[in-house]
């Protein structure tokens, strides 16, 4: 099969050609995952995990305020934002029974632990979360490297991502129905299908970003397809993968509400539906404060690990 890597011009695929080395030939700036601080053009330091400080008029560096100090005014926010809620609704500045307030959101979790509601809506979440992005994060890699890689099936399968990803997937619903039925299966093709596409297309590109001078350096040493892929692709990956993976953890907590809202009435996303339709706030909310606590949680722990696969590549 034709790796198409001695040929970087008429051979690319359109829809997801990246922006890499010129017509010469000779190789560009590596362009980062996206959603990464150095696709935003943002510089960098070898030994910091994040952008360094910029520099005035004047040519002193200026420096943030500490993490932890930004840490603090982020918590203060949020308990002044929920004080403020529980004043409005316990001075009826709200209609309380269709806004709540943090202590009934409180209390209606506590009954739903009592008799088992909450514990049953997050395992059935829990299990459709998991098998759909360990699906996604599986097919994101290896397909994104494949046709990454190969530049025949690059143009053969970048038009369908395109089509794909650009689709409003309400629109593709009936039809998810219709072929595979109302049930669990049909929930992880939903869950997949919101969230590959960002692992998917980062791998893409930095397939597509691997310096063409050590490539050619390989290939002079007599390195086998295998043994390139292994030893060069696969470690300047970690962090397009990375960003994917992050990108990916929040797309796919879409699709688990989007697929027990429309096919079933398990999980927390049927949980949010029943209450809803009872007019329960505060239940509405239990499950919302869930999703965002967990979204937060897998973001903020991946965001670590971005930061630390950063600093390991520019070392």
């Amino acid at each position: 099969m034709d790796d198409g890597r001695s040929g970087a011009g008429a051979g690319s695929p359109g829809p997801l050609t990246e922006a890499g080395p010129g017509a010469s030939g000779e190789p560009g700036p590596a362009a980062g995952p996206v959603g990464s601080p150095r696709s935003a053009g943002l510089p960098t330091s070898p030994g910091s995990p994040g952008p360094v400080g910029r520099r005035d008029r004047s040519g002193r560096r200026r420096w943030g305020r500490p993490r932890r100090w930004h840490t603090v005014i982020s918590v203060a926010s949020i308990v002044a934002g929920l004080a403020l809620w529980q004043l409005c609704a316990e001075t009826g500045i709200v209609n309380r029974t269709l806004s709540s307030s943090p202590w009934d959101v409180l209390q209606s979790a506590r009954g739903m632990l009592d008799d088992g509601t909450l514990a049953s809506a997050v395992g059935a979440s829990a299990e459709l979360y998991g098998t759909g992005l360990a699906l996604s994060i599986t097919i994101g890699i290896c397909a994104g490297i494949v046709i990454g890689w190969w530049r025949t099936l690059g143009a053969v399968f970048d038009p369908w991502i395109a089509v794909l990803y650009s689709t409003p997937l309400i629109a593709s619903m009936p039809l998810i129905m219709a072929w595979f039925g109302l049930g669990f299966e049909s929930q992880v093709v939903i869950v997949v299908l919101v969230s590959v596409f960002p692992l998917l297309v980062n791998v893409i590109v930095g397939t597509r970003q691997v310096d063409p001078a050590l490539l050619r350096m390989a290939r002079s040493f007599g390195a086998s397809q295998a043994a390139v892929l292994r030893s060069l692709v696969l470690p300047s990956l970690l962090p397009y993968i990375v960003t994917g993976v992050r990108i990916g953890v929040g797309a796919a907590l879409v699709g688990v509400v989007l697929g027990e809202y429309f096919e079933g009435n398990d999980g927390i996303g049927g949980m949010i539906l029943r209450a809803g339709q009872q007019l329960d706030a505060a239940g509405v909310f239990v499950g919302l404060v869930i999703l965002s606590g967990t979204a937060l949680t897998l973001t903020t722990l991946i965001r670590v690990l971005e930061r630390r696969v950063s600093v390991w590549r520019e070392a």
